[in-house]
């Protein structure tokens, strides 16, 4: 059994998360987070006000819990800490239930995400 955590400010999506994804929880409270011992993924969605990100982002990578990010966009300077942090599952913008529950069974990959580490990093490609 994988606990997935669903932490976003979005009551209806919360309730929809939770409808379509099996062994998943509502949480309300970082602290609660922070305190579960059995989660495996969170999805989280930035808030403002309510606990310092790479801070909490950190704190759930140190426990080896997945996180997958629900962000505007990938300008957000939250991409740029997530990329250090080792987390590579974004959605960006717009999205459907599924497109959470499709990257739930299979995980981003380092490549999927290289495009915006080079960006971010401002990584040069090798001349050969």
């Amino acid at each position: 059994m994988i606990l997935t955590i669903i932490f976003t400010e979005n009551d209806e999506l919360n309730e929809e998360l939770e409808k379509n994804i099996a062994d998943s929880r509502v949480a309300f409270y970082t602290k609660y987070l922070l305190e579960e011992k059995d989660a495996d993924i969170v999805i989280l969605s930035v808030q403002n006000n309510k606990f310092e990100f790479e801070k909490f982002l950190y704190e759930l990578r140190k426990r080896n819990i997945r996180v997958i990010l629900l962000l505007e966009n990938e300008k957000v300077k939250e991409v740029e800490i997530a990329l250090r942090l080792g987390i590579y599952d974004f959605i960006f913008g717009s999205f459907e239930i599924n497109d959470i529950t499709k990257l739930i069974k299979e995980k981003s990959k380092f490549s999927d995400v290289a495009r915006l580490y080079k960006k971010i990093y401002k990584i040069k490609e090798d001349a050969d």
